[in-house]
């Protein structure tokens, strides 16, 4: 496999959208069962579906150039929208009666939305590393110190994004800086 294939392919299975498909169901047993499992998988249609549909759509109509929002002043609106879904499936969630560790996780999307928003508008940050980060320490959480392992996700995602030329190594560590920080902040202030 060439490099560039090899780097292209870590990409798309380190992508938050895809990490998700895996880590809502964990989370979501580790928090009640199959009742948890039922409402991660409602927050993940939420939490991920509206911004892979804004994806979609803007591909469509040439307000998005690629899938990886490789131009910084696309960034704003894809992740106002992502928040604006992290919002409506954090309240959700908080009527709904759903697992405490279901909803924080919404609230951890919701936060790394806001604080992405921010940073996006006058900067590039790795969605990427700040994706693989903060999934690892909610499993670090959720499941116990032996799961630290996931950090080792961050080396090869850092390469793959080196290799296509897609971020600088400052835009890579803030990335998983942000991630991390952002997620042990919100786990530590709600204790779920």
């Amino acid at each position: 496999m060439k490099r560039t294939s090899l780097a292209k392919w870590i990409s798309v299975l380190f992508d938050s959208s895809f990490l998700s498909l895996v880590l809502f169901p964990l989370v979501g047993w580790r928090a009640g069962g199959a009742a948890g499992v039922a409402w991660a998988l409602v927050a993940f249609l939420i939490l991920t579906g509206f911004p892979a549909a804004y994806l979609v759509v803007g591909r469509r109509r040439g307000w998005v150039s690629d899938w990886e929002l490789s131009d910084r002043r696309e960034r704003p609106r894809f992740i106002a929208v992502s928040l604006a879904s992290d919002l409506f499936a954090l309240a959700l969630l908080w009527w709904g009666g759903a697992p405490r560790l279901v909803w924080a996780f919404a609230l951890i999307y919701a936060c790394l939305g806001a604080t992405m928003l921010v940073i996006s508008s006058f900067w590039k940050i790795s969605l990427h590393m700040v994706g693989v980060a903060g999934f690892a320490t909610v499993l670090v959480y959720a499941f116990g110190p032996p799961l630290v392992v996931g950090y080792a996700a961050l080396l090869p995602v850092a390469w793959a994004r080196m290799a296509r030329r897609k971020h600088t190594p400052a835009q890579l560590v803030a990335g998983a800086a942000a991630g991390l920080v952002i997620t042990a902040s919100v786990l530590l202030a709600v204790r779920p």
